[in-house]
This record gives structure tokens, sequence and C-alpha cells, in this order.
């Protein structure tokens, strides 16, 4: 179907990019326009209703019409629409949600650093690991692991964890010193007759063995989702992080605990970590 001249479709295809787009259907079909939401529900530019079930990419566990969040962000464009971190600078909004994220962190966290989303917040995350382990004096100690299918976010940095080719294809991604390990998904990746106990041990093995390949001394850390989401939402086998942990631990590397979509309730504890039993040494969330 042709495009309405001057449509709010026909002016996105003519000026935006959208990411995870086919954008040569794209400008045949253009966009799908939604316009309003209430609750669960949101509705396109010609009044179809749909379900949105996953919440805005992750991003509208409360609700499309939510009165807290009007009247808190409206409240908050009057005193004070917008201030930064940078340079010792801080406000009362930023310093309340760090101490109740501290608060309610899954296992003992020093501080909490903002970013924008959270392609950025590994980003940033992949920075103090990098930091961290220049502070100690081990500076060739920088290869990030992450696993194949899965997903960390759209950034460079995040993109190189992402273990999914496509989110690779065409933008020279992984960069260097970024290496992905098994997926830990028992239905497709066992072996016959091996038990889910079985599996995670040899996804451990398999994991100790691409840390002795690349070499211990330059491994940083590893990013695990606590449920792979955009790799199909797996679950991993049972004694998984246990034994992931313990290589870890063995090797100096720290664990992040991608807590994008896993985070705030999602899992049924506050955190996924609590949920399967992680012990990061890093939290990312959003």
């Amino acid at each position: 179907m042709a495009l309405r001249p001057n449509s709010a479709a026909a002016r996105d295809v003519a000026y935006t990019l959208h990411p995870f787009t086919d954008l040569v259907a794209h400008e045949k079909i253009g966009p799908l326009v939604i316009t309003r939401g209430k609750g669960v529900r949101v509705w396109d530019e010609d009044g179809k209703e749909y379900i949105e079930s996953v919440a805005g990419l992750w991003s509208a566990a409360l609700g499309f019409d939510n009165e807290r969040l009007v009247q808190a962000a409206t409240n908050q464009m009057r005193k004070l629409p917008f201030y930064h971190a940078f340079n010792a600078k801080s406000h009362e909004p930023l310093i309340e949600l760090s101490e109740m994220l501290i608060e309610r962190a899954p296992v003992p966290m020093a501080r909490v650093i903002f970013a924008n989303s959270g392609s950025e917040a590994n980003d940033t995350a992949i920075k103090m690991a990098w930091y961290y382990n220049n502070a100690l004096g081990r500076p060739a100690k920088k290869k990030v692991i992450g696993r194949i299918k899965g997903y960390h976010g759209i950034t460079l940095a995040a993109a190189s964890i992402t273990g999914l080719p496509n989110n690779h294809r065409s933008f020279d991604l992984p960069l260097p010193g970024f290496v992905h390990t098994m997926t830990p998904h028992h239905y497709h990746e066992a072996m016959n007759g091996e038990t889910e106990e079985g599996f995670a041990t040899r996804c451990a093995s398999e994991l100790e063995k691409l840390i002795l390949a690349e070499g211990p001394e330059t491994v940083a850390a590893m990013w695990a989702e606590p449920i792979m989401g955009a790799g199909g939402v797996i679950l991993p086998p049972r004694g998984y992080f246990e034994k992931i942990q313990a290589v870890l631990r063995k090797y100096e590397i720290l664990l992040v605990a991608d807590e994008v979509i896993c985070g705030f309730g999602r899992t049924g504890h506050y955190w996924g970590t609590q949920t399967l039993g992680l012990q990061p040494d890093i939290i990312t969330s959003a």
C-alpha cells in the first residue's frame, strides 16, 4: 500500500533512520505510528488497538498512563528540568535514586553511575572494568567475554559483547578484545543424554578453556544476562551460574550482570540476580 503524501509515516521514511529495521522494506511500507497508550495497550494513527507485550522495549513496566509518573515528571520539570553530574555537580533526584538503588542492590554495591540507556550502561561498565585493572597495575587485563546469543546493546562496545551475528554483520564488529563463549541453552545445545547439571559443567569447562586460550592475565570481565532476552528468552541450566562464577573467581575476572530486561521485578524477585543466584561485581540496569 502506498504511503499517503505528507502523512506521519511518509515523513518518517523521509527523515528517520530506525535501528533493527529492514530499511529497504521500510521505504516501501513505512513505520507503525503509535499515537497514544493506556495501561498495557497502545493505539496507532488509524485507531487500531494493540496489547504492547514487551512494554515498549521493556521500558513501560508501569503502563503507558501511570498518573504517579506523570505527576512526578511534571513537578520535576517545573522545579529543575535537567542537570548533570559532571565535575562534582549533583541534585536531589540523582542522590535519592542512588540511595534507593544501593539499598535495593541484591549484593553489596558501592556506588551508582548514571547513563542514558542500557547500551550506554554496558559501555560504561566496560570502562569501569578497564579503569579498575589499570588502577591495580594490570593494564593487559582488558578482554571481555560475552556469550553466543547474548544481547547487551547497540553501541559499539555493547554490540561487541552481544553474541548475535546480525548485530555484527556490516558493522565490523566485534571490536578486538571481545570474545564469546557458548550459549547456556540445554534444549538446543546439550548432547544426547546430557543432564542440565552435566551441561552446566561443560559450559563452565568451555569458559575455562577460552580463558586459558586467551590468557587469564588478559581477561577483565564476563557479561551475562540472568535470563537471556533477545537471544530467545533462555533460562540457564541448573547449577550454571554457580559453576561459571567459580571459574571467574579462579582467574580474578569480574562478573557483570546485565539486568536491563530482568531487573525491577520482572523475574519475580527485584533482580534477576536474586532469581538465578548470581554474585555480580557490577550490575547494569535500565
